[in-house]
């Protein structure tokens, strides 16, 4: 009877952690402030989500910038953005010298209480050869789904 208890007590404290957000993650170069899901609705509904991230040691204008956001239909076909820095700085925050404010395409098939990554990865140059570094948040779909 004992063991029954354990085992239902471990089952519903991992179902609890499941909907807790990712924390926002600090790496070498990046520190993500937070990241979410937004949804417009209207006459073409859409789901998006992104996150806000600190560029906090300076890059060098060579770098390369990847940028994957998880595809809620199938992960091993991310959506994909890449360019230099300031190309990846205009496309995604104009306005923000150190800041990449980085949302995704419309996504479908978003599951309610997943995680969905957004991966950063900074190249030497085009040609990617030389990974400098590489910064991952998780995005929780909380409360949004299809």
């Amino acid at each position: 009877m004992r063991r029954v208890f354990i085992i239902m007590v471990a089952l519903l404290l991992s179902a609890c952690a499941s909907l807790l957000p990712p924390k926002p993650v600090e790496s070498e170069y990046f520190t993500t402030l937070g990241g979410s899901f937004t949804m417009t609705l209207g006459q073409e509904p859409s789901i998006k989500y992104g996150a806000n991230i600190i560029i906090k040691k300076h890059l060098p204008d060579s770098t390369y910038a990847l940028i994957e956001f998880e595809n809620p239909v199938n992960k091993a076909q991310p959506f994909v953005t890449e360019g230099t820095i300031d190309e990846i700085k205009d496309l995604f925050a104009q306005r923000y010298k150190n800041l990449f404010v980085l949302t995704s395409p419309d996504v479908y098939g978003v599951k309610r209480h997943t995680n969905y990554a957004i991966t950063v990865s900074i190249y030497s140059d085009k040609s990617k050869q030389f990974l400098i570094t590489r910064h991952q948040q998780l995005v929780n779909s909380s409360y949004v789904g299809d």
